[in-house]
């Protein structure tokens, strides 16, 4: 009965050091897009609050006196995970007086995310075909008005193109010369 009792000590905290791994890493991309949203931030000085969102999603928040940010994020890049609904984190900030602010963040994961969307099959019931996501390539071309990415899929080009002034997308595939859309939306 105590060689079971360990065992399965052991396992929990095993599973355990997972999780913590995996919130750490979550954590890191989270403060990674703050940094780079172009809002300021000293990130030292935010006070943290974690919030556990299933089984392997979490809400980040981080607080300051002028206002709070929130990562909404999801083990997305695990095949083991079926509970995300998309790939890439949601990142917002709230103004201490002022309205939500949807911010732009991981959008070449977005973009990867809603290629993918577009060409698994349709039966199929997974929000995420890892097998196609890791076959995708993605490389940014941006220009002044909008963030681009060239993406290719098994030797088929195709983009992903985001304004910046209100975070419309669409994504296109080439045929011939031409550019068609196969995908849009709002992203932020």
């Amino acid at each position: 009965m105590r060689i079971i009792l360990t065992l399965i000590c052991l396992a929990l905290l095993q599973g355990n050091a997972a999780f913590g791994a995996t919130q750490s890493a979550l954590h890191q991309r989270c403060v990674a897009a703050i940094a780079a949203s172009g809002q300021p931030a000293n990130m030292k000085a935010l006070k943290e609050t974690t919030i556990p969102m299933g089984e392997s999603g979490f809400l980040f928040q981080f607080a300051a006196a002028d206002g709070t940010f929130t990562c909404q994020i999801c083990d997305d890049g695990n095949p083991a995970v079926h509970a995300c609904g998309s790939i890439g984190l949601e990142l917002s900030f709230r103004p201490k007086d002022g309205e939500l602010q949807k911010l732009p963040a991981e959008l070449d994961k977005k973009c990867t995310y809603f290629l993918q969307k577009e060409v698994k099959p349709r039966a199929s019931s997974e929000f995420i075909d890892h097998a196609i996501v890791s076959r995708i390539h993605v490389t940014p071309d941006h220009s002044d008005k909008s963030w681009v990415y060239q993406m290719e899929l098994d030797g088929n080009p195709y983009r992903c193109v985001i304004r910046k002034s209100d975070g419309n997308f669409r994504v296109e595939s080439r045929k011939g010369d031409e550019w068609r859309p196969i995908a849009g939306g709002v992203l932020f």
